[in-house]
């Protein structure tokens, strides 16, 4: 009996630990990451525009690569922002640079191979 005891407030202490990281764990702030903001997509009369802000937290002065693919293609841009600032990205596609009805975008900071950005738009031209 007493073991059994002893198990039951031991779990009843670690359930209430559980609840306060819960609870105040969210709270904890000041990770350092970069992100992609404002991201529109535009139709025009013969051509599609992508246009997107990379917002630079990361503390200090950082490169990224900007790598976009059309279906045959790749094009890639290196870009230095300051920090706390943004760069505002505007790309233009038109029906002969786009093959496979896709662009493929993905964004990292220089010297990482993983991407924090990475996604595919599908584009038709009627």
């Amino acid at each position: 009996m007493s073991k059994l005891r002893i198990f039951f407030i031991f779990s009843l202490v670690l359930l209430g630990v559980l609840v306060v990281f819960t609870v105040f764990r969210p709270m904890v702030s000041g990770e350092k990451y970069s992100e992609v903001s404002r991201e529109s997509v535009i139709q025009g009369d013969d051509q599609w525009i992508i246009e997107f802000d990379i917002i630079n937290k990361e503390g200090e002065d950082t490169s990224y690569i900007i790598n976009w693919s059309t279906g045959g293609e790749t094009y890639s841009e290196t870009v230095l922002i300051k920090d706390g600032q943004k760069f505002t990205c505007i790309r233009h596609f038109y029906p002969a640079t786009v093959s496979e009805g896709k662009v493929h975008l993905t964004i990292c900071k220089e010297g990482e191979a993983t991407p924090f950005e990475d996604c595919t738009y599908y584009i038709r031209f009627d």
